[in-house]
């Protein structure tokens, strides 16, 4: 550990700990008169100093404990988690407050073992006598046994190969043969007969200490946590995650250590519940709050895409939103060669790779998100996460990544490329499986975005003058709603200039209901409900942004059957850099009737394969959105059963 972490820490995270220790601290001073007249013999010496050790003890979070906990939970994602964590790690430097100097010996021995290259035995060698001598020093010192892996764990350094070879390995022996044999250990040295006699004194002590600390934690905590703008079941869960203890109490241990959990796995399961049941879709999304995606990366080449994509969604520079939290998913397929150099690690990073042309890449993508992050990422937060798998099951990794994000929406990139000279290449088959599976059980709604452009290196969005047109395609539907929801996201951003395009039935095409014969009456009963639907969230659109007068554009097109449609969408190529559609699935209208039948692309839909089709346009890139299908997972009995 490094001291000068809890200079360097800042925000919501080290405030809390601090507010956790004085308001801990503070209580058990103020408690020292019951403590001493309570006749318990807690105070075996008579000193505010001891008193005060005592307090810090009370005070402190065992991060180690706290962040196997929040993983085990399954909230490591999930902002309560990320800030406990790091609340928990602020609170566990402060309260401890050890120097310690790093072995420059380790850093040379690191740095002569790359990632992706056997580690040299000689290396490994020194490292392990250096931990042997370690061991026993401290014993041959007067420290006790058990804090010989502290005094290691302090000289080696948190990163390189060989911490992390010793780790893996010393975690192995530990726990398939050392801890069962010490539970065993313990259990047959315990004398239950002495405890039993006198079990309600300990009973009282440890109730009178548990409190204390418990309550102290809880008031500091929650106080700051309100006022940080966290609801009463989030703080409370918070102040409850921090009462984690370690090494330094091992009797308070049993009292505070045991019901967290419990508590807090109660009031997560019921905000997962909560979670759960609302629709995960932009267009339910609170406008001023905090907005969550993933976005899935093939590797280096679309990081800008992505940067683009998170630059447009990020709202006003002067704090419109809360921000964006975006999480990056670099999809690496499992071949031979990348399962041959996968390392299993502890904690939320438990995976990772060593092959030096993915670790190479990976530095790459990291390198330009710091670089945006710098330089104009104001109100966009950053998380990576490495999915390894075969092509068959990566749509299993983005699911369960959008599910534990909770994120809102996930963008993926198109399976084919722009090639030099215009054309859309074949694209990669494997990457498509993936799109067309994401869509088909994604916990959110999704984007392909078939790129032309937008996602060249150097082309992010500016932030001082317009340089992006923007068309959004609105004929109807759930999907097109979600599309228009995503231009609400991105309408306040100075760098882009949007246009909002309807199409509408003519004369002669109103009326027609496209369907077999005895499907027509809940053909014309479904597309009511969607036309209501459409027309109060348009309404509500053109309303606040359109004749609000944020410099949106507005066109009525008025056709009459999918032939015109494709006509008028003919007329816009040229003019604009992006169209963002809907996927029209299960859209029935005769605005688009008959264009399934020859699309190339399905899984963008009639609208978005014209316009990814190669002989449309080489410059306007195409985001197809598909929306949440909140009553997908409601469905009990097929529609062809349902009476008429």
């Amino acid at each position: 550990m490094d001291p000068r972490t809890i200079i360097q820490f800042s925000g919501p995270a080290t405030k809390l700990a601090y507010a956790g220790i004085i308001s801990t601290v503070g209580i058990t001073l103020l408690c020292y008169a019951v403590i001493h007249y309570s006749k318990l013999d807690l105070d075996v010496i008579n000193s505010y100093h001891a008193l005060f050790g005592l307090a810090i003890g009370l005070a402190s979070t065992s991060s180690p404990i706290l962040t196997r906990l929040i993983t085990e939970l399954k909230i490591g994602k999930s902002e309560i988690g990320r800030l406990a964590v790091h609340t928990g790690l602020a609170n566990d430097m402060i309260c401890t407050s050890i120097m310690c100097i790093i072995n420059p010996l380790i850093d040379v021995i690191n740095s002569r073992n790359p990632e992706g290259k056997p580690i040299h035995g000689i290396d490994l060698l020194i490292v392990s006598s250096i931990s042997f001598l370690l061991c026993f020093g401290s014993v041959l010192l007067g420290f006790d046994a058990n804090f010989n892996a502290f005094i290691v764990g302090l000289c080696l350094p948190r990163q390189g190969r060989i911490s992390n070879f010793l780790i893996s390995r010393i975690n192995f022996a530990v726990t398939t043969f050392i801890l069962p044999l010490y539970v065993v250990l313990v259990g047959f040295s315990t004398d239950y007969r002495e405890w039993a006699e006198d079990h309600n004194h300990i009973v009282y002590k440890l109730l009178i200490l548990g409190s204390i600390g418990v309550v102290g934690k809880l008031t500091g905590t929650v106080a700051y946590s309100i006022r940080y703008g966290l609801q009463w079941p989030e703080a409370m869960a918070l102040g409850m995650l921090l009462n984690v203890k370690g090494y330094v109490i091992v009797v308070v241990t049993v009292g505070t250590i045991i019901p967290t959990p419990l508590v807090v796995a109660f009031i997560v399961r019921r905000a997962r519940v909560r979670e759960y049941e609302r629709p995960m879709g932009l267009q339910w999304c609170n406008t001023g709050g905090e907005m969550r995606i993933l976005v899935g990366l093939h590797g280096p080449r679309d990081v800008p895409l992505a940067i683009n994509v998170m630059e447009s969604m990020r709202g006003q520079a002067d704090g419109f939103s809360s921000g964006l939290l975006a999480y990056m998913v670099e999809m690496v397929e499992m071949t031979d060669k990348a399962a041959a150099s996968l390392v299993h690690r502890d904690g939320m990073d438990a995976i990772t790779v060593t092959d030096e042309e993915i670790v190479e890449w990976r530095e790459q993508i990291g390198s330009a998100l710091e670089v945006y992050m710098e330089e104009i990422g104001d109100g966009v937060r950053i998380r990576r996460i490495l999915a390894v798998s075969s092509f068959d099951d990566m749509h299993e990794d983005i699911c369960r990544s959008a599910q534990d994000c909770m994120a809102a929406l996930v963008v993926l990139p198109f399976h084919r490329r722009l090639r030099v000279d215009g054309e859309m290449d074949t694209g990669h088959r494997g990457y498509r499986v993936v799109n067309q599976k994401v869509l088909q059980l994604a916990p959110c709604s999704v984007a392909i975005l078939v790129d032309r452009g937008l996602g060249r290196a150097g082309s992010q969005l500016s932030l001082s003058s317009a340089t992006l047109s923007v068309c959004v395609v609105f004929i109807g539907g759930a999907d097109d709603r979600e599309a228009l929801a995503y231009a609400s996201k991105v309408v306040h951003h100075p760098g882009m200039r949007l246009m909002i395009v309807r199409f509408l039935p003519d004369a002669a095409a109103s009326g027609k209901v496209t369907g077999p014969g005895r499907r027509v009456l809940t053909a014309v009963g479904k597309q009511e409900m969607e036309q209501k639907a459409d027309d109060e969230y348009f309404t509500g659109f053109y309303e606040r942004y359109v004749a609000g007068g944020n410099g949106v554009g507005y066109m009525e097109k008025h056709v009459g059957s999918g032939a015109e449609t494709v006509a008028v969408l003919r007329t816009l190529e040229g003019r604009y850099e992006l169209f963002i559609v809907g996927r029209g699935r299960d859209r029935d209208s005769v605005l688009t009737a008959g264009m399934n039948e020859w699309a190339e692309c399905p899984e963008l839909g009639p609208i978005g394969d014209i316009l990814a089709a190669s002989d449309f346009s080489v410059t306007a890139s195409v985001l197809v959105i598909q929306q949440h299908d909140a009553l997908r997972k409601f469905d009990v009995i097929d529609e062809e059963f349902l009476p008429l």
